[in-house]
């Protein structure tokens, strides 16, 4: 592809620059390429617009260039690197995650055998407030977007400074959704009011259903909590409803749809909410974390994600990066539970956000095919290929919502 001011040649006309299409001109390259447009770019351009092409041409004709494409660590991936795409994962001209994951605890009050919440080595702790206000004023410092506060390993509703975060996010302009995963055990702590004032702050809310009775939740749980799941899972519908809160179930027995139908309609009962309004979906199949010896057999019909063969690069790290309790950042949003992988690139307590997604090691782990595979995705049974995004476009408007979180 040509630069750019080679391409807006052949448009440009006679026409005396306008003042507002000149404005126009140089915002969109100081906020695409980070400089001044050079003086006959910026009379080509602006005579383009004037002779009525739309912004959107103008925006492609740049964001295509060779100039653009040289920066960005997504340019090479053409499968994801659209013009209707590339607004969602880059602010100012650089490169930026279509979504933040916030781990504010790395404390759980289970113990999942599919899960390495027990194996996780550094230190279990809540996230000072602090720490949280520098990560999420990074985010809007490259643009905001989505946040799930759905911790790595932990549950959310031991954070007992939730509420005070999920105010400080809802008072941002730019931050666009929140949601979160929770086992719902905790909600208990939290009178009707309370959790009615917490859930208000939320897009949506995903509870993790580890067991239709009690014996399955024990074997998953390693934990005898079934009815203060059930009890917090029920009180979370009666008080925000069914619209807001998904089921996510994670069995280790294959259930009839009768065995389901019949335990949500209990569910839906106790909750005073319709049954068809309850939106749930499940699975018998889970992944390795890169840490499993998925040899081992899994309780009744729970088996491992086969053992892939990743070659491709993939895109879970697109839809989000992860920010541990300890400020740690992972360019994984979904595996890395340990945060002492290659795929750390940095503490937030040490450096910004923004300088973060700027380090050659973002386009190094953006370039399998240059640079290699990191060990820790190899064998990562979560990995899913970037061009699968093709057929997913709703992705990158909401990417949480297209995958969970």
């Amino acid at each position: 592809m040509l630069r750019f001011l080679e391409r807006l040649k052949p448009h440009a006309s006679n026409a005396q620059p306008g003042q507002s299409n000149a404005e126009v001109v140089r915002h969109m390259y100081r906020t695409l390429l980070a400089r001044e447009p050079e003086p006959e770019a910026l009379a080509n351009a602006t005579a383009w617009l004037d002779s009525g092409a739309s912004l959107d041409a103008l925006h492609e004709t740049i964001v295509t260039s060779d100039e653009y494409t040289g920066q960005h660590p997504l340019a090479h991936l053409d499968s994801v690197y659209r013009p209707r795409n590339i607004s969602y994962f880059t602010y100012r001209g650089h490169y930026r995650p279509l979504g933040l994951s916030i781990e504010t605890v790395n404390i759980c009050n289970n113990d999942c055998i599919i899960c390495p919440y027990s194996s996780q080595t550094r230190r279990r702790q809540t996230m000072p407030m602090s720490l949280f206000e520098k990560i999420v004023s990074d985010y809007e410092a490259v643009g905001g977007g989505p946040i799930t506060l759905t911790p790595m390993v932990g549950e959310v509703f031991l954070d007992k400074l939730l509420p005070e975060r999920l105010k400080r996010l809802r008072n941002s302009p730019t931050i666009s959704r929140v949601s979160t995963i929770t086992n719902a055990t905790m909600v208990s702590r939290y009178s009707d009011e309370e959790l009615a004032d917490i859930v208000s702050y939320f897009d949506r809310l995903t509870v993790s259903i580890y067991g239709l009775d009690a014996e399955e939740f024990h074997i998953m749980t390693r934990k005898d909590r079934y009815q203060a799941f059930r009890e917090g899972l029920v009180k979370l519908l009666r008080v925000a409803g069914p619209k807001k809160v998904g089921l996510g179930a994670r069995h280790l027995k294959k259930r009839s749809d009768a065995e389901i139908d019949a335990w949500l309609q209990s569910i839906a009962d106790d909750a005073g909410v319709e049954r068809s309004d309850i939106r749930f979906g499940g699975t018998v199949q889970y992944a390795n974390w890169s840490f499993f010896d998925t040899s081992t057999q899994l309780p009744f019909d729970a088996e491992w994600t086969p053992q892939p063969d990743n070659r491709e690069q993939c895109a879970l790290p697109l839809i989000s990066m992860q920010v541990l309790s300890n400020g740690s950042v992972s360019f994984c949003g979904c595996a890395d539970f340990d945060g002492k992988t290659e795929l750390t690139i940095g503490n937030i307590n040490d450096r910004s956000l923004g300088d973060m997604l700027k380090d050659e090691r973002i386009r190094r782990l953006w370039n399998w095919q240059k640079c290699g595979i990191p060990e820790f995705c190899k064998s990562c049974s979560f990995h899913m290929p970037i061009s699968a995004l093709k057929d997913l476009p709703g992705t990158f408007a909401d990417p949480y919502g297209t995958f969970g979180g």
